[in-house]
């Protein structure tokens, strides 16, 4: 399905409300975004889909409903690989890898990582499933390899009641949640499925840590402490860590971003927060407090980040506080 255009919105598609004759079409379509293939043409009146999708600043929830249906994922159809924890709540789920034979099946009340890195082919029979889907851009600095198996079970994660218990709450809950309340449990579920990520990234040796990692957690560090200085930039923060620009650089290549991309992003994170809850503030005061001496450049950034301008961001929060 189409990602919201709005964050923390519920987006909801259900094949009721598209014609019968246009419901196969219309969902194969939708589904082809995101590299899947559906292979059975099912009679219209046989398809049943109901899904719904909240998207966050980290990435997207998910809770799926379908009738019997088979589909293949084709990771040529797709720029990068996807990884997700999901939640099967009712009935089961077969998963078959096409190269290396490998097939699991999943069963009612498993919590389970998947990354979608080769060709897989999924068979379900009126199942209900919750997804977290980070984006691969919060993914990749947790894995550096890919999963040497298609599922792992995250039922014995010390996490994974909690989650499954939230998951849960948010799906059943969501449409009496207000934006401020859902991005609240949105981005937390996130956060909590990157800690659990970055367990099984231990267990199977795809940890991000490299050589220069302790230069890379310094300056992190010194970034979120001091994002607010107009001068912040990479020189100055080899100068206050003691060490070479060039050390600097090659220990953010090893995490796969940049220091003014993580500058940046601490940024419009504060920028995010004091929009948020400090209606006292004007946006060109909050522009300067975290960092951005150009406020129009800063609008623009907002933009690209939330989708939104940073005064739609705080009139969409306003009856939240």
């Amino acid at each position: 399905m189409p990602r919201p255009s709005a964050l923390y919105v519920p987006h909801l598609l259900n094949a009721k409300d598209i014609e019968p004759e246009e419901r196969f079409s219309q969902i194969s379509h939708n589904l082809s975004s995101y590299g899947i293939d559906v292979v059975n043409n099912r009679r219209p009146e046989d398809i049943i889909a109901q899904h719904k999708t909240i998207s966050g600043v980290m990435g997207d929830y998910c809770s799926a409903f379908g009738s019997k249906n088979d589909t293949i994922f084709d990771p040529h159809k797709t720029k990068d690989s996807m990884i997700y924890i999901s939640l099967i709540v009712q009935g089961n789920q077969r998963i078959d890898g096409r190269e290396n034979k490998s097939s699991t099946q999943i069963d009612q009340g498993m919590l389970i990582l998947h990354e979608r890195n080769d060709y897989y082919h999924y068979q379900a029979t009126d199942v209900k499933q919750l997804y977290i889907i980070p984006h691969i851009d919060q993914v990749k600095t947790i894995f550096t390899g890919k999963l040497n198996r298609p599922v792992i079970s995250l039922d014995n994660h010390h996490l994974a009641t909690f989650l499954k218990s939230h998951m849960l709450l948010l799906d059943y809950q969501s449409a009496t949640l207000n934006s401020k309340e859902t991005s609240l449990i949105v981005d937390n579920l996130h956060h909590m499925a990157l800690l659990m990520m970055a367990d099984v990234a231990k267990e199977q040796g795809l940890i991000s840590e490299g050589k220069q990692n302790h230069i890379f957690n310094a300056a992190k560090s010194y970034i979120k402490q001091n994002f607010s200085q107009h001068e912040l930039s990479p020189d100055l923060i080899s100068k206050i860590l003691r060490c070479s620009r060039a050390s600097l650089d090659r220990a953010f290549n090893e995490q796969g971003i940049s220091v003014m991309l993580l500058i940046k992003s601490v940024r419009l994170n504060a920028a995010r927060e004091l929009l948020e809850n400090n209606r006292t503030l004007r946006i060109e005061q909050i522009s300067w407090l975290c960092g951005f001496v150009n406020h129009s450049l800063f609008s623009k950034l907002f933009r690209e980040k939330y989708k939104v301008s940073p005064k739609t961001w705080r009139d969409n929060f306003k009856g939240s506080l």
